[in-house]
């Protein structure tokens, strides 16, 4: 479906924005003081990335329609590793999950770096997890939305969000 220019989108109409492009609108709006729901778990930012990004479009339509425009063609704003780590650590990750993006990577030609520490089989598949979403959040990203759903629905982190202790 073809994305209208901003101008011509009404504030009633249902935005069909990819999550690079909601997570684009947000930083862009955050810039110029946009400000969500502070003190939130990660989790819960990610829950309501689109809502908070229609909130976003609608503060960049008022403020600085150019703004919006340059954040709707924006590269991403969460970085593969960053991207991986939340993905992998979120709790919601399983070894099922390992097996079917590690399975994904592979049929792409993608080989997981080798190591030289003396891992556990658990660990390898963890670490080659890890490797392979990254490979596809940079290589494939529909094709990991494919694989993982909501999992991969991931919203930039303001400054007061709460992490738990293993993503800080």
């Amino acid at each position: 479906m073809p994305m209208a220019h901003c101008e011509d989108m009404r504030a009633d109409d249902r935005l069909h924005l990819t999550d690079r492009q909601a997570r684009a609108a947000i930083i862009a709006a955050e810039r110029l003081g946009f400000e969500r729901e502070p003190d939130l778990y990660a989790c819960w930012y990610d829950h309501a990335l689109h809502d908070d990004a229609r909130d976003a479009v609608a503060y960049l339509r008022a403020r600085d329609p150019a703004a919006l425009r340059e954040a709707l063609v924006a590269e991403d704003t969460i970085s593969a590793d960053v991207a991986a780590r939340r993905i992998t650590e979120s709790g919601r990750f399983t070894f099922a999950d390992a097996d079917v993006v590690i399975r994904a990577a592979a049929e792409l030609d993608f080989t997981p770096p080798s190591t030289d520490l003396p891992l556990l089989p658990w660990q390898l598949t963890w670490e080659h997890a890890g490797a392979a979403v990254t490979f596809l959040w940079e290589q494939h990203p529909s094709r990991l939305a494919e694989l993982l759903g909501d999992l991969v629905r991931l919203a930039p982190l303001p400054p007061s969000a709460r992490h738990p202790g293993w993503l800080v």
